[in-house]
């Protein structure tokens, strides 16, 4: 009895291999009976796709492991830095002064209380500052007053047009420190922004002000900290030691813009 089960076991085994090697291999003909090829190739075919989440996704993209992008190599040269944006940018400027001349470099700062992508768009004053200052780095502090906006995509254009300004200036752009879920102002971005040129805040834990929005002067400190451990990653970093205890204080280039109606 245990030998005709083990023929029939052999038999169905040396069925199924066949059946699986022609399947895998290209169409053949026995006289005028060409067999169809079987779907089970499509399991081992290099554009076998899998649907997640409503989305064709390749299979070697889930089965090879993603690499992380080179890093770049860090500029070494001194810069004149720029940074501006919205109320938050002044106590971020206090810190990302001590690191410019720890490294070398030489910051200006212009703080537009109540400011958004769409007021630094539709003004001059961006390019006024770029011509006046001609940095060789920018960062940016833009978003914060857009964070429970609608639908933050219609913004997008914005973000384009403060970007063709700064040109091939090398930048980052500094993502809002969310009190509470945004609507998609992040992702907008992010997605706008060049690879490596945005850092999301959103998710870090901030001591704030008695507003409840505004991070304290200490945990914007250590924000920029969390910004400069990041620049190595970044599109295109720059010297970013961290200021000596012993750096003598010096008064910070903030210039001030009033809110419109004000």
């Amino acid at each position: 009895m245990k030998s005709h089960y083990a023929s029939l076991w052999l038999l169905i085994t040396i069925a199924l291999a066949l059946i699986v090697g022609a399947s895998l291999t290209d169409e053949f003909s026995i006289g005028a009976w060409t067999p169809k090829k079987a779907p089970i190739s499509e399991l081992f075919s290099r554009d076998t796709v899998l649907t997640i989440n409503g989305k064709d996704v390749p299979i070697d993209s889930i089965l090879m492991p993603v690499e992380e992008p080179a890093l770049v190599a860090v500029d070494s040269v001194p810069k004149t830095i720029l940074l501006f944006g919205d109320s938050m940018t002044f106590n971020l400027a206090l810190r990302l002064e001590r690191y410019s001349r720890q490294n070398g470099h030489r910051l200006y700062a212009i703080n537009w209380d109540s400011s958004n992508t769409k007021i630094w768009a539709e003004t001059d004053t961006l390019t006024y500052y770029l011509n006046k200052f001609k940095p060789d780095y920018v960062f940016i502090s833009l978003g914060s007053n857009e964070v429970y906006f609608k639908n933050p995509r219609v913004r997008m254009p914005y973000v384009q047009k403060i970007l063709s300004r700064i040109g091939d200036i090398p930048y980052v752009w500094i993502g809002p420190p969310n009190w509470n879920e945004d609507t998609g102002i992040n992702d907008m971005l992010e997605a706008t922004c060049r690879r490596g040129a945005f850092f999301r805040s959103a998710g870090m834990e901030f001591k704030r002000k008695k507003d409840k929005i505004h991070p304290t002067r200490e945990a914007s400190a250590l924000w920029i900290d969390s910004i400069m451990r990041w620049m190595p990653k970044s599109s295109h970093p720059i010297l970013s030691d961290v200021p000596s205890d012993t750096l003598p204080k010096s008064r910070s280039r903030v210039i001030f813009i009033k809110p419109y109606g004000k």
